[in-house]
C-alpha cells in the first residue's frame, strides 16, 4: 500500500511542479528574449548571435527557477490534498511524514543533481560559448562594411585598399590595390586575391594577399624598392583580445576558479554549490510547511512559501554582498542560510509531530 501512496504523491507532486516551472520559465524567457532584442536592435548584439544568448540564458534562467518551481510544486499538490482530506486518509492508514519525504526525495534529489551540473559547469560553458560567438559575428559584421568597387579605410586610417569584386562569404578579395602610410614611407601593393583573416589568439584584422607586388618608398625621392611577393599579411585592425581572454567569473569552469587566487571567484564557486543546495532544502521544508488546516483555503499556505523564498533568496543575496565586501569570513560563505532553514523545517516537523521527527502526524 505504501508503495501506492507513494507513488501517488511523487505523481501529484511531478505534475504540479512542472506546471509551476513550466510557467515562471516561460515568463522569465519571455523576458530574456525582450532584452536580447532590445541588444541587437542597439547593436550591442548582433543578430547571428541570438540563438546561442538565448541558449544561455535559457540554461541560466532554468537553474533560477528549479527551486522555486519544485518548492511551490510540494506546497500546491499537499495543500490541495489536505483540503480535500486525503492526508487524513493517508494517516488512518499509518502514513507519515517519512513517507511523505520519499516521493518528494525522488524527484528532488535528480534535479539537485541536474541543478549542481547546470549551476557548477554548463552555465559557465554556455555563456562562454555566447561570448566567443558575439566576438565572432561583431568581427564577421564589420567585414560586411567592406564594398567591391570602392575604396576601404582600415579603422586607424592608415590603410587604404581597392578591390574588384569580393565572394559570396565577403572573406575572399580579387584584384586588390593597397595604400598603407608608414612613419618613413609610403606602401602601395598590387594582388590577385586576398583574404580576411582574425587571429583567434589575439583577436587582429589581417588582410592576407598574393601574389603581387609591393612598392615601398618616398614621395619626390628616387629611393623606391619594388618587391615580388607570394603572399603576405597586412595588419587591419589592431584589437586586442586582452579584454576577452580575461574571462568573467562566471564563464570560468569550476577548476579555474578553485585554483583562482581572487576572492572575487571564490565566492562565484560557491554562489553556483549554493543553488542546487537552496533546491533540496526548500524541498525538505515544503512537506511540513504545506499543511493546511482543516478551515483554511487550499492555498492558504502560498504566501508563506512565497515568504520563505523570498527571505532565502535574499538571505544568499545579503550574504554574498557581505563576502565581497570582506564583512563575513570566506570559511562561512553560504553554509550557515542553508543550515538556519534546515533548523526551521526540523522545528517545523517536530512541532507537527508533537516532539517528535518522523512519527505519523495528527490529522
Amino acid at each position: 500500500m505504501r508503495n501506492i501512496i507513494s507513488r501517488y504523491l511523487a505523481r501529484e507532486v511531478l505534475k504540479t511542479s512542472a506546471a509551476t516551472l513550466l510557467v515562471l520559465y516561460v515568463i522569465l524567457l519571455s523576458n530574456a528574449l525582450g532584452r536580447v532584442l532590445a541588444d541587437i536592435a542597439d547593436g550591442d548584439v548582433p543578430q547571428q548571435a541570438l540563438l546561442p544568448v538565448m541558449l544561455s540564458q535559457s540554461v541560466a534562467i532554468l537553474t533560477l527557477v528549479l527551486p522555486i518551481g519544485l518548492f511551490l510544486g510540494i506546497v500546491f499538490a499537499f495543500g490541495r490534498m489536505y483540503k480535500d482530506h486525503e492526508v487524513v486518509v493517508m494517516l488512518a492508514c499509518g502514513v507519515g511524514y517519512r513517507d511523505f519525504y520519499v516521493p518528494v526525495l525522488a524527484i528532488a534529489l535528480p534535479l539537485f543533481a541536474f541543478s549542481l551540473y547546470a549551476t557548477v559547469w554548463l552555465n559557465a560553458e554556455v555563456l562562454r560559448y555566447a561570448e566567443e560567438i558575439i566576438i565572432e559575428e561583431k568581427n564577421r559584421n564589420e567585414f560586411q562594411l567592406i564594398r567591391p568597387g570602392q575604396f576601404n579605410q582600415s579603422s586607424d586610417g592608415d590603410l587604404v585598399f581597392y578591390m574588384e569584386s569580393l565572394s559570396a562569404d565577403r572573406l575572399e578579395l580579387r584584384d586588390i590595390i593597397i595604400s598603407q602610410t608608414l612613419p618613413d614611407r609610403m606602401v602601395l601593393e598590387t594582388a590577385e586575391s586576398g583574404r580576411l583573416r582574425v587571429d583567434e589568439r589575439t583577436g587582429e584584422v589581417f588582410l592576407v594577399v598574393g601574389p603581387g607586388q609591393r612598392h615601398e618608398g618616398m614621395a619626390g625621392q628616387r629611393d623606391f624598392r619594388i618587391v615580388e611577393f607570394e603572399q603576405h599579411g597586412i595588419l587591419i585592425e589592431n584589437r586586442s583580445r586582452g579584454d576577452t581572454t580575461e574571462l568573467d567569473e562566471t564563464q570560468k569552469t569550476p577548476a579555474e576558479l578553485r585554483a583562482s587566487p581572487s576572492p572575487q571567484d571564490r565566492i562565484e564557486l560557491y554562489w553556483r554549490i549554493s543553488i542546487p543546495f537552496a533546491l533540496l532544502m526548500l524541498a525538505l521544508l515544503a512537506v511540513p510547511l504545506s499543511y493546511i488546516a482543516p478551515r483554511h483555503g487550499r492555498f492558504g499556505k502560498v504566501a508563506w512559501a512565497g515568504l520563505a523564498y523570498i527571505v532565502y533568496m535574499n538571505l544568499i543575496g545579503v550574504t554574498r554582498a557581505q563576502l565581497e565586501t570582506g564583512n563575513l569570513p570566506m570559511a562561512i560563505n553560504f553554509w550557515w542560510v542553508h543550515a538556519l532553514f534546515l533548523v526551521l523545517t526540523v522545528t517545523l516537523l517536530y512541532r507537527r509531530n508533537h516532539g517528535m521527527l518522523f512519527a505519523r502526524p495528527p490529522a
